[in-house]
């Protein structure tokens, strides 16, 4: 099952009175977070369908439109009042999941003897920067959460063995973004005041 980044923020209390342009997101993490590491473990972000860097930022400027943090935001923006970029320092989630959990009709016969469990690790940082279309900066902020827990499993688990932990890594990627946005926010009066002179 691909895994698909997907944000779920709530919306914000207090929105910035901006257009914003979205760059893409430059992709600095390891190569090794996008491969298996193990026998029996799946790269979530190595099964993904598109580029990071452009699913990342597609799942950014989406929330952020829909949250409204700022009165406008796009990746295509003819005269923004401010430009958002970033950094992808580690986009990562690893499943490790019984082989034998994915043979058809076994996992169900398996429920019946014990409960398998699978084992979730996975971390996400990233950094974004606010600047004027001059290119000064206005603010640098950064989002991090890493995560490593075993899981059993739930009612999807049979016929999409991957799904928990694809909605356990958008849980980290959702918090990282929140701890962003929340850092955005804070700097609400210095941006309005950027946009006077």
């Amino acid at each position: 099952m691909p895994y698909k980044p997907t944000l779920s923020l709530e919306k914000s209390l207090h929105t910035i009175p901006a257009s914003v342009a979205v760059q893409v997101l430059r992709d600095a993490s390891p190569p090794d977070d996008k491969e298996d590491l193990a026998e029996g473990t799946v790269s979530q972000t190595g099964s993904m369908e598109g580029d990071l860097s452009a699913l990342l930022t597609q799942a950014i400027v989406a929330d952020f439109s829909a949250t409204a943090v700022f009165r406008s935001i796009r990746t295509q923006e003819a005269h923004p009042d401010l430009i958002l970029s970033g950094t992808i320092h580690r986009f990562y989630g690893q499943a490790t999941i019984p082989s034998w959990l994915l043979i058809p009709g076994l996992g169900w016969a398996a429920n019946a003897l014990v409960s398998p469990a699978q084992t979730w690790q996975g971390e996400v940082d990233l950094e974004m920067t606010l600047a004027t279309p001059a290119g000064r900066v206005l603010g640098a902020y950064r989002g991090r959460v890493a995560y490593q827990e075993i899981a059993g499993h739930d009612s999807r688990y049979w016929s999409m063995p991957l799904y928990p932990a694809h909605v356990r890594l958008n849980r980290a990627f959702t918090e990282a973004v929140g701890q962003i946005r929340e850092q955005i926010v804070r700097d609400r009066e210095l941006l309005l005041a950027s946009l006077q002179r």
